[in-house]
Formats: C-alpha cells, sequence, structure tokens
C-alpha cells in the first residue's frame, strides 16, 4: 500500500501542478489578447481603470453616450480617449477627434490607414453582406467604382419626379386624416416618411413599385431590414456573437437567419426581374438596370451575391437616411413657426402657390433654387445627422496632425452628431436651430459638416437626398400644418444605425387654409 501511494501521490501532484500550470498560461494569454493598449497619460479622458481602462465611463452612461461623449468633447475642446479591453469592437484604445484637420487626415489624406474593420464587417453580413456601406479594400473601391457611374442628371431628374409622385400620395394619405376627423387624430409621420422613401428607393434604385403608402403596415421587405438593423446593432456589443452565430445558439442568432431568407427572397426577385429586362433589351433608368448595362458596357459581370448587396446597402442609405432627416426636419419645424413662414414664401415664389395648380413646378431645375429651404435642411442634419455615430480602425499605427499616437488597432471616432453640436466647431450657438447659418453662406468642407461623411467615402447620393428633402418640404409646408402636442422629447432609438426617432413621431395634421 505504501509503495502504490508513494507512486500515486507524485503523479497525482504532477496532473494538478499540470492543470495550474496549463490553466494560468491560457489566463495569461488571454489577458495579453484583451489587455488595453497602451496609450499616452498624458491624453485627456475620463478616469483610467485597471484593465478596464476608460470603458467604465462608457458603461455608467450607456443610456447617454453620445451626450457624454459631446459633454468630454465640449470640456477638453481636443482629442480625448484612453486604453480599452481589446475585446469585439472595443479594439484596445479609443480616440474622439472633432478637429477638422484630424477629421480630413483620417478621411481623406490617410485615407488607406482607417478602414470599418472586420468586426463591423462580420457583424452585418447577413444585411449588408460585403457591399459599400461595410467594405474596404479592394472590394470597397470596385462598389465605389460602380455606384459612382450611376448618379448622373438623369438619374436625378428621374429621382424628382418620382418624388413629386409620392409626395402627392402622401399628401392625399394626410388629407383624409385631416379631413376625416377634422384634424384631430394624430399620425405617425416617421412611419409614413419610412413607406414614401421606401417607395422612392425601390423605384429609383430597382424599378420595383410597392405601394407601400396604400396599405397600413410597413411591406414585408422593409419590416425584415429593420428588424435585422437592431439585431446587427446588438451583436457589436456583444463579443462571442461569432461563436453564438456558428451554432446557432440564441434567439436573435435563429431570428437573423430566419430574417436573412426573407431579405434575400426578395432581393432575388428584383434581380431576376432586372435581369429579364436587361436580356430583352428594356433597361430602365433604375441604379440596379444601371449597373447591370454597366457591368454589359466594361465586360465586368457582376454576380446576384453583388447585385443583392447593392440592394440592401441602396436601401439603408437611400430609405432610411432620408426618412429621419424628413422626420427630424417636422420635428424641429413644430417648435419654431417663424421658420415654416419663411419656407412656405420661399416655395410659393420659387414653386408656385399651392392653390394654382396651373402654375406649379417641382422639377429638380426649381427645386435646386429653394435655397432657404436647402438651408433648413442643412441645419437639421448638423443637430440631426442621420447617422449619428462614425468611426475607424487604424490598420497601422499613426500619429495625427495634432502629435496624438494612435496605436495599430485602435478605434478613431469622430461622431457627426458630437462634431454637430460641438460649440467649439460651431460656436456658442451651436445647440440652436438656426438656419440663418447655412442661408447664402459659403457651405463649410465636409470635415467639418460631417453629416454625409467626407473625402473618399463621401455619399455619393447627396444630391438626390437634398432633392427629395427639398422637394418633400416645399410641397408639405404648402398644404399643410404641423402640431407635435404630446412634445416628442428628441430620444433616438438605442438599436439603430441611424437616428430614428424613439417611439415614432405622433404629430397632429391638418390641411392649411
Amino acid at each position: 500500500m505504501q509503495s502504490t501511494t508513494g507512486t500515486e501521490f507524485p503523479t497525482a501532484s504532477l496532473l494538478a501542478g499540470a492543470t495550474v500550470a496549463i490553466l494560468i498560461h491560457s489566463l495569461l494569454r488571454a489577458y495579453n489578447r484583451v489587455k488595453p493598449y497602451p496609450v499616452d497619460k498624458s491624453l485627456p479622458g475620463p478616469e483610467r481603470h485597471p484593465f478596464l481602462g476608460i470603458l467604465k465611463f462608457f458603461l455608467d452612461h450607456s443610456g447617454q453616450v453620445l451626450e457624454v461623449i459631446l459633454e468630454m468633447t465640449e470640456k477638453h475642446q481636443c482629442t480625448w480617449g484612453g486604453p480599452m479591453p481589446n475585446l469585439g469592437a472595443l479594439s484596445g484604445a479609443y480616440f474622439l477627434i472633432s478637429d477638422e484637420k484630424n477629421i480630413e487626415y483620417i478621411l481623406g489624406s490617410n485615407f488607406e490607414n482607417y478602414e470599418k474593420g472586420d468586426l463591423f464587417r462580420t457583424a452585418f453580413r447577413e444585411l449588408m453582406g460585403n457591399g459599400i456601406f461595410v467594405a474596404d479594400g479592394s472590394t470597397w473601391y470596385r462598389h465605389r467604382k460602380i455606384a459612382s457611374r450611376m448618379f448622373s442628371t438623369n438619374l436625378l431628374r428621374e429621382s424628382s419626379k418620382v418624388t413629386l409622385e409620392k409626395v402627392q400620395e402622401l399628401s392625399a394619405v394626410l388629407n383624409d386624416t385631416s379631413t376625416s376627423t377634422s384634424g384631430k387624430e394624430e399620425v405617425d409621420i416617421q412611419d409614413l416618411f419610412f413607406r414614401m422613401t421606401f417607395d422612392i428607393t425601390s423605384i429609383v434604385s430597382f424599378g420595383v413599385e410597392y405601394g407601400s403608402l396604400q396599405h397600413e403596415t410597413q411591406h414585408v421587405f422593409a419590416q425584415a431590414f429593420d428588424e435585422m438593423q437592431v439585431l446587427m446593432v446588438q451583436r457589436l456589443s456583444d463579443p462571442f456573437f461569432e461563436l453564438k452565430r456558428y451554432f446557432n445558439l440564441t434567439e436573435r442568432e435563429k431570428r437573423v437567419r430566419q430574417l436573412k431568407v426573407v431579405l434575400d427572397e426578395n432581393a432575388k426577385e428584383i434581380i431576376q426581374g432586372r435581369r429579364r429586362t436587361a436580356k430583352d433589351g428594356k433597361l430602365g433608368p433604375d441604379i440596379l438596370s444601371r449597373c447591370l448595362d454597366d457591368a454589359a458596357t466594361h465586360n465586368d459581370p457582376i454576380s446576384d451575391e453583388e447585385l443583392r448587396d447593392v440592394i440592401t446597402n441602396t436601401m439603408a442609405a437611400g430609405r432610411d437616411t432620408t426618412a429621419v432627416a424628413l422626420s427630424w426636419t417636422i420635428f424641429e419645424l413644430c417648435k419654431h413657426p417663424e421658420v415654416v413662414e419663411k419656407m412656405l414664401e420661399e416655395a410659393n415664389d420659387v414653386c408656385g402657390r399651392a392653390d394654382d395648380d396651373s402654375g406649379q413646378d417641382y422639377s429638380y431645375d426649381t427645386i435646386g433654387k429653394l435655397q432657404y429651404i436647402d438651408a433648413v435642411v442643412m441645419e437639421v442634419l448638423r443637430l440631426h445627422p442621420s447617422v449619428p455615430k462614425e468611426a475607424k480602425y487604424a490598420v497601422r499605427e499613426d500619429i495625427l496632425p495634432d502629435g496624438t499616437f494612435i496605436p495599430r488597432g485602435a478605434m478613431v471616432a469622430f461622431p457627426p452628431y458630437v462634431m454637430g453640436r460641438s460649440r467649439h466647431v460651431w460656436g456658442s450657438d451651436a445647440h440652436e436651430f438656426k438656419p440663418a447659418r447655412f442661408f447664402n453662406q459659403k457651405e463649410p468642407t465636409a470635415f467639418k459638416f460631417t453629416a454625409f461623411n467626407a473625402g473618399k467615402r463621401m455619399c455619393l447620393g447627396k444630391p438626390m437626398a437634398l432633392n427629395t428633402l427639398k422637394l418633400t418640404l416645399a410641397y408639405l409646408v404648402q398644404r399643410f400644418e404641423f402640431q407635435d402636442n404630446k412634445g416628442h422629447n428628441g430620444t433616438v432609438e438605442p438599436y439603430c444605425l441611424i437616428s430614428k426617432m424613439k417611439g415614432g413621431f405622433h404629430i397632429q395634421v391638418t390641411a392649411r387654409k
């Protein structure tokens, strides 16, 4: 017995010791992978904590991240940040920039060194595929090159015609509500704007008419798109989402698979329709048809998978951003009747009075003359950018123009929401709604006014978006008055890429006398 015990005891000890050693080694390796990057201690920012770095600051204010980032930016008026765990979207370190020269460097002169990153692309794979919104490198250049050929003046004119038709449909819906209830019933104007821009985008981009404004709810394609977007954003705060996706572990990942089928089936139907018309030589003016024509002209075949990505990325750009911009404009107009009066006066002068149908003109060239309404739109987008958050990841270590050292892989953020409301960028009245700052003024550079992004990623659809916004607003203010009786508090839906108004925007609409 003694010899047996003597033999087994060292063996057990060795096994236990080896197990502990392996465990310690694994923990050390894990720590080395996720530990924060070394960040200059002189860099301004929130209090730093062991291992967590400045993450605690964001966790403590998780419900109002953009607001506290704005406060910190106003406090320091320079680049600030600090270390964070290198886990998921956190990526070891965080830097907030708001200086115009730094932003020009990130989005312009040193564009190649700052990417959307694999994590963002992986998280949004089922929704955006490898489209222009999430792509980097050669894939992004290919999509950008294709898209840049699409936005011709002819397309803008066609878009203007489609927009007018859809605004007239929206006007009929609002008229029915107003006349049938003496203007007392409230409507969710944001929901109506989403339906309208879904229809406009579908016609202009894909040559498909869905007639969403004639139905009680959003089209199933739009509903799936919205729900999928929420689930994708939730993934960004889940460092284990790839594992959950691979094994289909959670209700979220199971739902993603279901929604992807809906999106793919609808996209497939659109693509097949466009390919049939291309084969018959009957290509329309829509963007998808132009893609097919361009591919044939340049002998550069484009796959169904790529076209599917074009559809989902265009939907996000064309429908979502325009719908929320219109919603926030009405939000501001409800609080500023003096602005509405100026818009009404300009619309009457430029487009003709609403009570004179024969003299009305909402053509693309005419809408371009609406300078005050253009200023209103720009001011709304400054305070309520459709895409409120923007960030890139450093491919290689770098030094910003202001001397800040950026470690390889670190996140560099420049949220348009923060840029648009920063007093050290726009002056002491930055939080006030003042269209005059854009009226008859030279437009600020895209590196200061970042609502349409800037540099090589500058939004190609900016002219189309501005035309849609101005035409819609001119038409509606001539015919309706809007009143926010409940007083929306200005909050946004938490899990959205865009600044969608939380709970919708329920207002009273009455026909203008």
